[in-house]
Parts: C-alpha cells; structure tokens; sequence
C-alpha cells in the first residue's frame, strides 16, 4: 500500500515558512501599538497635576529576537532615565506615606490599545495560512 503525502509534505513546508513570513508584518503591528501606547501614557501623565513633567520621559523600544526560525517581537513602553522618570513608582502607584499614585496605571493604557493591536494583527497576518 502506498500514500501520495506530496500535499502533505507542501503544507510543512508552508507552515515553517509562516513564522518569518509573519516577523516583518507583525513587528509593524507591535511598533504601532507601542507608539500608540506611549502616546495615551503620556497623555495621562500630562494631565496629572502633580506629575507632569513624566510625559518626556516616557518612550518604547522595540525589540526583534530570533530562535530557530521563529521570531520574538517585543515593545517595552514606559518611563526611562533619571530625573523625573525616578518619580515614575510613585506617580503610578504612590507610597504609604507620601500618598501619589494619580497617574493611571500603565496596564490601563495597555488594555486601552489591546482591541487595536489585535485587530491589525489579524489584519496583516490574514492570508498567511
């Protein structure tokens, strides 16, 4: 008994070719939801009356990893450097003491842009399969 497993073996190929096919869409996708991401925490940070001078500090970096074969793609969103991204902890969360924590939490903006980021995600990757 024999089996023809040509289209079988075709449809391999195809998926493993499928994660790096994906890495330069999807990467557009996460620098997108990151800026974004950014921009809605700066904006709380801008509106706090206390914490203002956060806004500047706060940026992405945008980070492609590769593993065999398969791409990793990540953002990192939030305040960075000294100065007033020290008081970051703080604005975010306050202390016991020193009260704080007016800033939204930066999860908030995260969820805030989840809905966009899911729907281009699927947008530039449809077709891949």
């Amino acid at each position: 008994m024999s089996v023809d497993a040509s289209e079988l073996d075709g449809l391999a190929r195809d998926l493993t070719k499928i994660p790096a096919d994906m890495v330069p869409k999807i990467k557009g996708v996460v620098a997108k939801s990151a800026l974004n991401t950014k921009n809605i925490m700066r904006s709380d940070a801008r509106s706090s009356r206390h914490f203002k001078q956060l806004a500047p500090t706060i940026s992405y970096d945008l980070k492609v990893h590769s593993f065999g074969g398969d791409g990793v793609i990540e953002a990192e969103v939030g305040p960075s450097g000294g100065g007033p991204a020290s008081l970051a902890g703080i604005a975010y969360f306050g202390t016991s003491k020193a009260g704080g924590g007016t800033v939204r939490n930066p999860e908030d903006a995260m969820l805030e842009e989840a809905p966009n980021f899911y729907e281009f995600a699927f947008r530039a990757t449809e077709g891949l399969l």
